[in-house]
């Protein structure tokens, strides 16, 4: 390899790092090495490893926290949008595992706006289930399901907990799920979903909106569902 072809040091010292964490030598919720050790151990300047370090938090390997330096996070969730899979697929596929906590879970009237979704009359009566999901343990967000009761389906809260899957639920019940829309945007969040989430002021969220329909083409819920976007990453394939 010529010097032209050589990969950068920064780049080999982020490899290097990556590796580290992906080996678990440094584990999630452990602090990597500070700015000053990776410029000593190195032998780069400061403000290589200061890149080093930038790169690593914007790539959703570590977060910086104010006076302790930067923890390894756990690894991003990774979402093929062209398959059509509920969070607990999504987790056994990346080799993790999902959990839930129960915020909500309640018959209410269908606001105008879900009515619309679900294709049925507003005020008309829809179970609503708010859960804090949990990927390997850790928070990975708040998703709220609006389910419709055109499907006869026992909604009742006892039948939901910590291990419930929805897309399972609906298909051990007779209800096949075949197809869905979707939309994702990123977006900032409201005090609420921060207390709930446990995030920073001006930290950025995805917003993934979801309706999801029967073989008939007939909605069965709508879910809205506010992501960590630093724990996320979708994979689109694209086709010529």
């Amino acid at each position: 390899m010529t010097n032209k072809e050589k990969k950068p040091l920064y780049q080999t010292i982020f490899d290097e790092i990556v590796r580290k964490i992906s080996d678990s030598t440094y584990p999630v919720g452990s602090y990597l090495p500070s700015e000053a050790v990776i410029q000593k151990t190195y032998d780069v300047s400061r403000i290589t490893a200061r890149r080093v370090l930038s790169d690593l938090e914007s790539e959703g390997y570590t977060k910086k926290i104010k006076g302790k330096g930067s923890v390894v996070l756990p690894k991003k969730k990774y979402s093929d949008l062209y398959e059509l899979t509920g969070f607990t697929e999504d987790a056994k596929s990346n080799g993790a595992k999902s959990s839930s906590i129960i915020l909500k879970s309640e018959v209410r009237p269908a606001s105008s706006t879900v009515a619309e979704f679900l294709q049925i009359e507003p005020g008309e009566d829809i179970f609503y289930l708010k859960r804090l999901r949990l990927y390997n343990g850790r928070i990975y967000g708040v998703f709220s399901t609006y389910i419709s009761m055109r499907f006869n389906l026992p909604l009742e809260p006892e039948q939901f907990d910590s291990e419930t899957s929805l897309y399972d639920f609906y298909e051990q019940n007779g209800v096949k799920v075949t197809s869905a829309s979707e939309t994702i945007e990123a977006v900032m969040s409201t005090p609420e979903i921060r207390k709930e989430m446990f995030l920073d002021k001006d930290e950025p969220i995805f917003l993934r909106e979801r309706i999801t329909y029967n073989d008939l083409n007939v909605p069965i819920e709508y879910s809205k569902n506010h992501h960590r976007a630093n724990q996320y990453k979708y994979v689109v394939r694209l086709h010529r």
